[in-house]
């Protein structure tokens, strides 16, 4: 489902971290600076890295 969110604060799905890594995203860091995805309450964090180590694989 790429359409599930994975960030609530920032309303930030699969699919937007999915095109984060085609851009060049390979960390978590990556992707906050990219997304925002993590950056407010930091508790998806742990969901973003199982999509980040998934979509790198």
């Amino acid at each position: 489902m790429e359409d599930r969110i994975i960030c609530e604060c920032m309303n930030v799905s699969y699919e937007d971290i999915k095109n984060a890594v085609k851009e060049g995203a390979k960390t978590l860091d990556d992707i906050k600076e990219a997304t925002e995805a993590g950056t407010i309450c930091g508790i998806c964090e742990d969901d973003i890295q199982e999509v980040l180590d998934e979509l790198l694989k």
